[in-house]
């Protein structure tokens, strides 16, 4: 009799040892760094890279910081932006409500030291992006009306 409950009991103990596997949630999932840097040449033989990042949290909040190197070197020359706000996901995209966005007021000119940006007043900024990839990038969506010439695209860094 002994040998016959041995199975049944192995039996409930594999049922209730498997535990559902719940799915991370869509703000875990993007929590961290993502990078867009784009290379230009202002003169000849001189390249720079504008180098934006998001870096997100788990709690809904963002940040970003766009500033300029030379290219292929690490050394922050100056910044072209610096902003925080909030953010949705829905549908396979993510909404950011800039605040607090602080910009150069020069356009003929590529970084400035980031104590000498301008806080915009006033505004509310949104931007949509497209997840893509699991998670590992965003796309920029331009928006209905908008003429966009190129599609930035952010790559998770970590």
């Amino acid at each position: 009799m002994k040998r016959q409950l041995y199975p049944l009991i192995a039996l409930v103990l594999l049922i209730f040892s498997c535990k559902d596997v719940e799915e991370p949630s869509p703000n875990s999932q993007i929590e961290g760094r993502y990078v867009s840097t784009v290379e230009i040449e202002i003169a000849a033989g001189v390249k720079l890279d504008l180098v934006n990042t998001l870096d997100f949290k788990s709690d809904g909040t963002f940040s970003s910081e766009n500033y300029t190197t030379e290219a292929d070197d690490d050394d922050i020359l100056g910044y072209r932006s610096y902003y925080n706000g909030t953010y949705t996901i829905a549908e396979g995209k993510v909404t950011l409500k800039w605040q607090d966005y602080y910009a150069m007021n020069y356009f003929d000119i590529y970084y400035m030291p980031k104590a000498d940006l301008t806080l915009a007043d006033g505004n509310e900024y949104y931007s949509d992006y497209a997840i893509e990839e699991n998670y590992t990038q965003l796309s920029f969506m331009c928006p209905p009306n908008a003429f966009c010439t190129s599609q930035e695209v952010y790559v998770k860094a970590n």
